[in-house]
Parts: structure tokens; sequence; C-alpha cells
């Protein structure tokens, strides 16, 4: 407020029985709401600005969700309050104005308009918070009294579906981690919302976690859900890798109520068709995994419609320490673009082509009668050369269908 070339606008509209007064800010184009108060509330007096209907309302969503910024809708923007809004002007660098602009009422607030939402949401979920969506859901002109506001989502970094938020074709996978009930070893479990893949295994448990540490590095997740009894050492090392770790409910991971988690969305009565009916850890992991995400998109997420057991039999196992020594995924050098394997290699015409290119590259194959057919597919290629360019041709055409069908499924396509 203190540039030389910041101009505010001051004026009053009055909008379903309330009148809010509004700053402009020529320089980032966006409004920052100042005041409001309801029917019924004294203008400025000491109870509007400490409870007015508005901040009861958001009082009351926000204490559901602590651990989320919560954008609450006003209008045509999305507010944050309090400590939310002064977090929300430090990572986004945007104006942090109060609802009171002295004494001890002072509350601080930051907005964004409701059309570009989504690139600021992106901005903070990819440094790692949490972003609780906060709708109207009704027509403020028609509302009677205050209006009524629903979360019908959170957006988690491991659960983020809107492309506009994705920062590419790579798997954005949500992790979850169970411990065997002996000890003996660690079951986990990985949801991509976004496509649809949903798989479980079993790592062995090792002194220094390297088995565990392994399968972070092989699939990179963006966010791991784990019991609130996870020792802090283990969070420590996730975190140090940039993965979000997240306390979930004890009862998530519960073998049997992940069981029915489990069997009531694949509509099954046992989990044997599946490969994992009995591996408590792993089941506990994938239930746990399904009902985090159901619970924070606010879906029962139809299309993933199948669950996959992978063993470590069925593949060359990759530590974390092999994989960036071959520069498989990451390049020792950090942040080196095209100086990794899997980017000389991928020369793929779809996101899908690439996604599968990934996990071949990080789970080699060791049976050879597959080792011999994926050689045969490449021979058949190699040596027809019209057909290999029509076909690449053809491929360019296709968006990313398993994307585009998961959001069709959850009603944002």
């Amino acid at each position: 407020a203190t540039a030389p070339f910041l101009v505010c606008i001051q004026t009053s509209i009055r909008q379903a029985g309330s009148i809010r007064w509004v700053l402009f800010d020529p320089r980032v184009h966006f409004y920052i709401m100042a005041h409001e108060t309801g029917p019924g509330q004294p203008n400025g007096s000491d109870a509007s600005l400490r409870l007015t209907p508005v901040m009861r309302q958001y009082q009351e969503l926000k204490a559901k969700h602590p651990d989320t910024i919560l954008f609450f809708r006003i209008g045509d923007f999305y507010e944050t309050f309090n400590s939310d809004a002064e977090l929300v002007s430090r990572e986004l660098d945007i104006v942090l104005t109060s609802r009171s602009k002295s004494g001890d009422n002072r509350i601080p607030l930051a907005g964004v308009p409701y059309h570009a939402v989504d690139g600021y949401i992106a901005k903070l979920v990819g440094k790692g918070y949490k972003i609780a969506i906060c709708d109207q859901i009704e027509d403020p002109k028609t509302a009677k009294g205050i209006v009524k506001r629903e979360i019908p989502r959170i957006i988690t970094p491991g659960t983020v579906i809107d492309s506009a938020m994705l920062p590419s074709a790579a798997a954005a996978y949500l992790m979850a981690l169970c411990p065997q009930a002996k000890g003996h070893a660690w079951g986990i479990a990985l949801l991509d919302i976004t496509t649809g893949e949903f798989f479980v295994s079993l790592v062995e448990h090792d002194r220094n976690l390297n088995n565990l540490l392994s399968e972070v590095a092989r699939y990179r997740p963006a966010e791991c859900i784990v019991p609130s009894t996870m020792p802090e050492d283990l969070l420590q090392k996730f975190s140090e890798r940039s993965v979000v770790v997240s306390r979930f409910r004890d009862e998530a991971f519960s073998p049997g109520y992940a069981k029915k988690a489990l069997t009531s969305h694949f509509h099954g009565a046992s989990l044997a068709g599946f490969g994992c009916e009995d591996e408590p850890a792993a089941i506990g992991a994938a239930g746990a995994a399904l009902i985090y995400a159901q619970e924070t998109q606010g879906s029962p997420l139809t299309h993933v419609s199948s669950l996959a057991t992978r063993a470590s039999s069925q593949s060359m196992m990759l530590d974390a320490v092999t994989l960036r020594n071959l520069e498989v995924k990451e390049s020792i050098r950090g942040g080196t673009k095209g100086a990794t394997l899997l980017s000389a290699l991928d020369l793929t015409r779809t996101p899908m082509g690439s996604r599968l290119l990934n996990r071949y590259l990080t789970r080699p194959l060791l049976d050879t009668g597959q080792i011999d057919a994926r050689l045969d597919a490449v021979a058949f290629f190699t040596t027809r050369t019209a057909v290999r360019l029509t076909v690449r041709s053809d491929l360019m055409k296709f968006a990313d269908i398993e994307r585009i069908a998961a959001r069709i499924s959850y009603g944002n396509a």
C-alpha cells in the first residue's frame, strides 16, 4: 500500500441484503473484500466484526478441516482469513488486507477471483498445501439470510484431478502405508485418481528402510497417508524426498474396515480375485487410500474399477541408489533436463504411452517369455517402417484418454 503507483478505489455494492466494501488494486487485477455485514448486524460494531454470520459460518467450516487452507467463496471471489490469509499472501505474493484496519478486531484477509482460482490452487498444492474449496450452494439473490455454503472437495498433493493443476503427463500417485502387525513388512497402496490405476504390494521391512524408500524413488508419490502412530523419523525421511505426509485416522487402516470399504466399492464378496485376500497390511493400505481419496474428492470414484497386486517376483527390483546412479528418472546433476534414461527413450506420442514406458523402465521384466514377447513387438515395428510411421501418426491424434475418462466419471470433464 506504500507503493507510490498504487491506487485504491473504494465503492459499495449492495447484494442480497448486505453491503460490501471492495478495494481494487490495479497492479494485480483482483479484488479484496474488506468488510461484510449481514441483515440485523450493526455496521461497524465489535459484534459484527468478531462474529458476523459469514465469519461464524467460516469458523465452523474451518474447524472441520483445520489442516487445510480454506478458500471461502463470497460472490465472485474466494477469500481466505486469519493465518490462512497470511500464508496465501506470502506464498502467492498477493496483497494482504484486513476486515478491520486497527485494534483487536483486525482479521487478516486475502482473496482471488473465482475464474482464476485454479492457477493459485495449483501453486499452493505444488508447495505441499491442502486446499478446502468452499462453494455457495444457493443463489445469493434468492437466499434468505446468509448464503448456504459447503465444502464439496479438498485438493491435496496426491488427489489432484484437474488437468490445469497437473504439472505433467506423469502418474500422480497417492501412497498409503500400513505396517504389518508382526512388523516384518509394509503394506503399500498406490492410487492415481487421474487415471484410476490402483495397486498394492508388500515391502520387506529392513533396518534402514531402504526397501520402502526405494518404492518412493520408483513411484514418486506426491503424498503419503499414514496411521497416526507412525514414528516421526520415518515421516521425516519421506518429507526429505519431497513427499507430503498426511496422518489419517487409524480406523481406515484396520484390515476389517478397509476390506469392507474395498468390497463395497468393487461390488464383491471378497478380495480373492485381486490377489490380496490374505495380506492384511496390503488391504489396510488399499482401503485407507480409497477412503481418503473418496472423502477428499466427495466422490465415489467409480472410475477406479480394479485393484492389482504386484509381487516382487514379477519384476526386477531396482533400489533407490540404483535408480539414481543409472539416472533412470532423475539426473545425478539434479534438475538437468534431457539427462535421464527416460527422457532419452521417451519418443512416445501419447501421455498413456509415456506413463507405460516409465513403468517399464522402473520395473524391468524377469520372465523370459514376457521379455521375448516385448522384443518381438519391437522387431515387428523396426522392420516395417511404413506401418510404424502410420501408427505413430495416428497416435498423435489421441488425447490423454485415461485422464479424460477419469474426469468424465468424476464429473469434471
